[in-house]
């Protein structure tokens, strides 16, 4: 399959004259209910302003939404080309002329997610933008040649469902911080990096239990005068490097995601990191790959 076998030309607003990411996400959906792709038109309308905020990848010049529905009937595409540039959000710095909106039924997710991914890597290339960007009609879009040449990859690899994700700390970091962090950023594990971007170890909550919550009961029951009476140091304050786990296995992000989900459960391991030519790139979860994979 290629990605313009996901288009048509019903699906395709050129020009796309909406002035931001809500209404353009709006008259895409309005086309794939329009051709038959979806059975519940408000049901999906009301799930796309959902997940707006959340289900995106933005590459370059273009917004991709996606979106997976059990009244959508096949996995299809709709695709519009602004004028001017249009911001994600109101106060967002991310603006983009090109929207995707990518629906697929629950059961289709291996190729929802290896269709998005597809389309990622193809807007990533110049001269796809450049023929968008300059195109005057739904039938100029559909002659994008290398859209007729992308091939969807029939099997899912890390990169497909990996959280691309550079929120990392350096070995110096006080655990309290990157404590912090974490549950700023709700994640379940952070990475330890050097400066050029290797990976050293993983903050976990494991660790973080190992080393706060002892302190924190003590506190609890003592009180944070007492604890400074006796000289206990406050583990806040030590290293991320004096405690992070060192054992760590990284993937790459080509490898396949059948493999790695088998080395998590084998393993009983709940996260890699993954790596481009030993620099991090993002973080595969098994809270992310059941997410994306079984979700809705």
């Amino acid at each position: 399959m290629k990605l313009n076998d996901l288009l048509d030309r019903d699906r395709i607003a050129v020009p796309l004259d909406v002035s931001n990411l809500a209404d353009a996400a709006d008259v895409l959906a309005e086309l794939l209910t329009r051709t038959g792709v979806v059975a519940d038109e408000d049901a999906f309308r009301e799930l796309v302003t959902a997940t707006l905020p959340r289900e995106m990848v933005t590459v370059g010049e273009a917004f991709l939404l996606h979106v997976r529905m059990g009244t959508v009937r096949h996995i299809a595409a709709a695709l519009g080309v602004a004028p001017k540039p249009i911001k994600r959000h109101r106060d967002s710095e991310q603006e983009a002329r090109i929207v995707l909106l990518l629906v697929a039924p629950p059961r289709e997710s291996t190729a929802h997610l290896t269709a998005l991914s597809a389309f990622a890597r193809a807007m990533g290339r110049p001269e796809v933008v450049e023929r968008l960007l300059t195109a005057e009609s739904p039938d100029d879009v559909l002659r994008v040649e290398p859209l007729g040449e992308h091939p969807i990859r029939g099997q899912l690899a890390v990169r497909d469902v990996m959280v691309p994700r550079r929120l990392s700390v350096q070995p110096d970091t006080p655990l309290g911080e990157a404590s912090r962090m974490m549950a700023a950023h709700r994640v379940e594990a952070m990475p330890v990096v050097s400066d050029a971007a290797e990976v050293l170890g993983l903050v976990t909550h494991g660790v973080l239990l190992k080393h706060l919550l002892p302190a924190y009961l003590k506190r609890e029951a003592e009180g944070t005068a007492g604890q400074r009476a006796r000289g206990v140091a406050d583990p806040h304050t030590i290293p991320v490097r004096d405690v992070m786990d060192r054992s760590v296995l990284c993937v790459s992000e080509d490898q396949p995601l059948a493999e790695v989900a088998n080395m998590m459960i084998t393993r009983n391991i709940e996260q890699f990191p993954v790596v481009r030519e030993g620099q991090l790139v993002g973080l595969l979860t098994r809270a992310e790959i059941v997410r994306r994979l079984f979700g809705r």
